[in-house]
């Protein structure tokens, strides 16, 4: 049986960030159509993570720098 598979492609880049004043490390999904970054954290130095820390952002990746882009 063939299932045809469709790939919704919105525009999105993945990459790595630190929070230098949080210091929590986070994996981003950079929607670039909206400007939106949807932010979970991978990692903290100096705290426990919880699902308070997810955040979703308007976001210029532009102005920043990352860490690490990936697919």
């Amino acid at each position: 049986m063939l299932v045809n598979e469709k790939k919704v492609d919105f525009g999105q880049i993945k990459y790595i960030d630190f929070d230098k004043i949080k210091q929590i490390f986070y994996d981003n999904l950079y929607f670039e159509k909206s400007g939106f970054v949807l932010k979970i954290p991978l990692m903290s130095l100096i705290k426990h993570i919880s699902n308070d820390d997810i955040k979703i952002e308007k976001f210029d990746l532009m102005k920043y720098t990352y860490l690490l882009h990936y697919k």
